[in-house]
């Protein structure tokens, strides 16, 4: 009598061992299967429209998913660049000070209008929202044109070809500068390419070849693109035209 007491006892115990196994198999096949959200990753900038050079400056983003605070992005970084010298541009690393905030300091070196752009990385969604700091008191073209003859030429001419492209395939572009009807040389000239209402922009460097500059892009969804024609060489020139492209 008392060994078959002793094995429903042992009997009782396994069981309850199995059932309270089986409930926490059945815990983290149901954390398993939580689905993420699918809502977007919002940033909400907040960077001051103005700043004097040399004055420490506050970027800082508000970082939320369906008016949540985000604490756990991936990364967040910060791209400053003077308009106009994207490829010289400034990446800094932003950290959470706050309920989905994260800043970085930064100061500004020149009188200039700058670009800030934050690159938010978080829960496999990616955003990179834009805007502008003018710092100082820059010149406007017109009082640059008074300083310097050299900085606007009314006879500069700039062709892009082709206007047209072909959806995810490379397409080569050729670009001539002439400068006072003379092909200018020896230039840095990029391609800066959009879509309308687009917080992403592309750039392409060109490569020159006897005072012709040629480089390619894959365009990656249909219709018209704004591409412009960056010409800089030295601080004397630095021209732009912009251009439509159909991609079909």
């Amino acid at each position: 009598m008392k060994r078959t007491m002793m094995n429903l006892g042992m009997a009782t115990s396994l069981a309850s061992v199995l059932v309270l196994g089986a409930c926490g198999s059945e815990q983290t096949d149901n954390a398993a299967q939580t689905v993420q959200s699918m809502e977007p990753v919002e940033a909400e900038l907040n960077v001051p429209a103005t700043a004097d050079k040399g004055e420490t400056v506050t970027l800082s983003v508000r970082v939320t998913q369906e008016d949540k605070p985000v604490d756990d992005a991936d990364e967040i970084k910060f791209e400053v660049w003077k308009n106009g010298a994207k490829e010289d541009s400034e990446m800094m690393k932003a950290s959470l000070t706050e309920d989905g905030v994260y800043e970085v300091d930064t100061t500004f070196a020149d009188e200039a209008v700058y670009t800030v752009q934050v690159h938010v990385t978080a829960r496999s969604m990616h955003t990179m929202p834009t805007t502008n700091v003018t710092v100082g008191h820059p010149e406007t073209p017109a009082e640059a044109e008074e300083t310097s003859d050299h900085h606007h030429h009314v006879g500069a001419d700039i062709v892009l070809e082709p206007k047209q492209a072909t959806v995810n395939e490379p397409q080569p572009f050729k670009v001539n500068v002439e400068i006072d009807h003379e092909t200018l040389t020896g230039a840095d000239v990029q391609l800066e390419v959009f879509k309308d209402g687009a917080e992403k922009h592309e750039w392409v460097k060109l490569e020159e070849t006897d005072g012709v500059y040629t480089g390619e892009h894959t365009f990656t969804e249909a219709g018209p693109y704004n591409v412009q024609v960056h010409v800089t060489k030295g601080h004397d020139i630095h021209e732009h035209v912009m251009e439509t492209v159909e991609v079909q």
